[in-house]
């Protein structure tokens, strides 16, 4: 508001509105630096080490076609065999699985035959395979055990015929063979763990084709006895002193912050006040009214005597008295301004103060 060279600046007027999230961001800064702290008292994963076993027996039996010298009906494992003698072989897959945790475990399993030709440097040249038994899935594992058993029977001629077949065809000079296999999918899920328990194993019987006589051979891929290292989620408290500390430090961050919010809320009304109230003596009386850039009553003539007015309109009325201008200064921006006549040796003050106006308010409620 300007007046002639007569300026008046209104200092501090909205300036606590902007100091509540100044508060709040430095109270939210001062927060994450606790949380941290306490962060240094607390262990969220440890390492847990789950151990599981898998074992198979794969078993077979030889079955032979009517001929004038066995007088069995089938041959053990572990034999040397006619090819031209073998009806069908009779397999038994077994399976199992154990767990030392408790799991939800899923198994899924399936058996194929694949008839493989490779030439004398083991390469494949031909293969075919086929479904023997479908897949087949299980989720009702109890107490973290479960096992698989399959008979499974294997057209021996069937094979043989197929791989003769193809090596006749073609006039080739090669080996081959019927690959029978179990194969069996693992998959246990752990809510606390963060990883799933995943395991494999195939259990094959081969079984040489277009030979005189063979040998029938297992091979087990297992993963046997297993230690492997979990994580898992697991707040602890490792450091209690440090851990309450950061408590007591949170607890008296948000005490802060409320009380300054709260203190700036219930001063912010008063201070309004006062600022509206001084715009408009400046405006109605700005005729009146100059401003000074500085006033220390310490200053004053000592043989002055000083009179103090409760009201401006008091002033005002010694001001059409005497005819004198009313000097202005705002001692604290936003909080207190004083208004001053001289007259000889009469000072006559009024000091504006958003306290007093505080005062009113609650007197009034």
């Amino acid at each position: 508001m300007e007046n002639g060279n007569t300026k008046f600046l209104f200092v501090g007027e909205g300036e606590n509105e902007k100091t509540i999230p100044i508060t709040v961001i430095t109270g939210v800064l001062i927060m994450l630096v606790i949380i941290l702290i306490g962060c240094l008292s607390l262990t969220f994963q440890k390492e847990y080490v789950v151990h599981y076993t898998d074992k198979s027996n794969l078993d077979y039996n030889v079955y032979l076609k009517q001929n004038e010298f066995y007088q069995t009906q089938f041959l053990p494992k572990d034999k040397n065999y006619i090819s031209t003698l073998i009806d069908y072989i009779d397999a038994d897959f077994d399976y199992n699985f154990k767990s030392t945790e408790d799991f939800d475990l899923e198994y899924t399993y399936y058996v194929t035959a694949d008839v493989q030709v490779n030439n004398a440097e083991g390469k494949n040249i031909f293969n075919q395979e086929e479904t023997i038994l479908n897949k087949t899935s299980f989720n009702d594992v109890k107490n973290n055990t479960f096992s698989i058993s399959e008979n499974v029977k294997i057209d021996y001629d069937k094979y043989n015929r197929l791989a003769s077949n193809f090596i006749s065809k073609y006039d080739i000079q090669a080996n081959s063979k019927v690959v029978v296999s179990l194969y069996v999918d693992v998959v246990g899920k752990h809510a606390e763990f963060d990883k799933e328990l995943k395991d494999k194993a195939v259990i094959k019987l081969e079984i040489p084709l277009t030979n005189k006589t063979l040998d029938i051979t297992m091979d087990y891929k297992l993963s046997n006895n297993v230690d492997e290292i979990f994580q898992y989620s697991s707040t602890m408290i490792t450091n209690p002193y440090l851990f309450g500390l950061t408590i007591i430090l949170a607890i008296l961050d948000i005490t802060g912050i409320i009380a300054v919010i709260v203190y700036i809320i219930s001063n912010r009304d008063c201070k309004t006040i006062y600022a509206h109230k001084l715009k408009r003596i400046l405006r109605d009386y700005d005729r009146y009214i100059s401003e000074t850039s500085n006033f220390k009553r310490t200053d004053m003539d000592k043989d002055m005597r000083v009179e103090y007015v409760k009201t401006f309109d008091d002033l005002i009325n010694i001001r059409d008295s005497i005819e004198k201008p009313i000097l202005f200064h705002e001692e604290r921006a936003g909080e207190r301004a004083v208004f001053y006549i001289f007259d000889d040796k009469i000072v006559y003050i009024y000091v504006m103060k958003a306290y007093d106006m505080k005062q009113k308010k609650e007197k009034k409620k």
